[in-house]
């Protein structure tokens, strides 16, 4: 984003809100992203995105608040997407139903309840594609608190754990054996991941969302070995990534949101080709000479 950009969202409200609450948002996905990443919780970040319209949907229906949720609607879809990971839990908890199959049942009826009862409210039936792909703009002061207490939620967790949650990322069983509370940190990140979907969900939408919890933890792990350099890349890729897509949102006149995560994915791009590339070098390299 260039100097200019930088200062014509400053000087305005909106912009300004939505530049706090894109960055915002970027700091918490790039803390968790590596840990979803390699703990292989992918999946199960794209149903909790998608049970979470379920959640918004369901407290806007029943508080009967405006186009944009109120604090106690976002209260009623943490509820809404906590009972639904509790849902999958139970379902693949046996033998009869594998974990993937659980969550993909539980999302796929959740986000259908979603679309259901934002029909039934006429006057948000043209707003829906603001769920599906984010409206940056009309983030409100609120939002932007919520998000920054997220933010502070995220980052004192995996300062206060970080040694627990790198044992735990890269070893279960020797973490467990080890003493570390590797079920206490389970919950922990799943409930902090449907805090974010949730409250992401107004930046980059529900379709878009996971992408910023998989895209700069996927470039960390690409690029980096130790669990500290996967993180701050993550970082760098998730901050960069709203940066541009914020400054190309402004400059050609395209939603954010899609503008943000295709950036991300272009540095995944990257990021492969350049780990593809380190990888011949170092293979040739070890070649027996002839």
């Amino acid at each position: 984003m260039k100097l200019t950009e930088l200062n014509a969202f400053l000087e305005y409200g909106f912009l300004a809100r939505a530049l706090i609450a894109g960055l915002l948002m970027s700091l918490t996905c790039g803390l968790l992203s590596p840990f979803v990443v390699l703990r292989r919780l992918s999946f199960s970040a794209d149903g909790l995105a998608h049970a979470s319209l379920g959640g918004l949907a369901l407290g806007m229906f029943l508080l009967a608040s405006g186009p944009a949720p109120s604090l106690a609607s976002y209260a009623v879809s943490f509820v809404f997407t906590c009972l639904v990971a509790a849902a999958i839990a139970y379902f693949s908890g046996g033998q009869r139903v594998h974990s993937d199959t659980a969550v993909g049942a539980c999302y796929v009826a959740a986000f259908a309840l979603g679309i259901l009862l934002l029909s039934l409210r006429q006057r948000y039936s043209g707003h829906l594609e603001h769920f599906f792909f984010g409206s940056l703009l009309a983030v409100n002061p609120l939002e932007c608190w919520l998000l920054g207490g997220l933010a502070l939620l995220a980052l004192t967790l995996v300062l206060a754990c970080w040694r627990w949650l790198g044992q735990w990322t890269f070893d279960e069983e020797l973490a467990l054996a080890s003493g570390v509370p590797t079920g206490v940190l389970r919950y922990a990140l799943i409930l902090l991941i449907a805090a974010t979907v949730i409250l992401s969900t107004r930046v980059v939408g529900v379709l878009l969302v996971t992408a910023m919890l998989v895209l700069p933890g996927a470039v960390g792990t690409l690029l980096g070995r130790a669990m500290s350099t996967i993180t701050l890349l993550s970082l760098g890729v998730a901050l960069t990534s709203t940066l541009t897509g914020l400054g190309v949102s402004n400059s050609a006149d395209v939603p954010p949101g899609p503008a943000i995560v295709l950036t991300a994915f272009a540095l995944f791009v990257i990021a492969y080709i350049v780990r593809r590339h380190r990888d011949r070098r170092l293979s040739h390299a070890r070649l027996p000479l002839a």
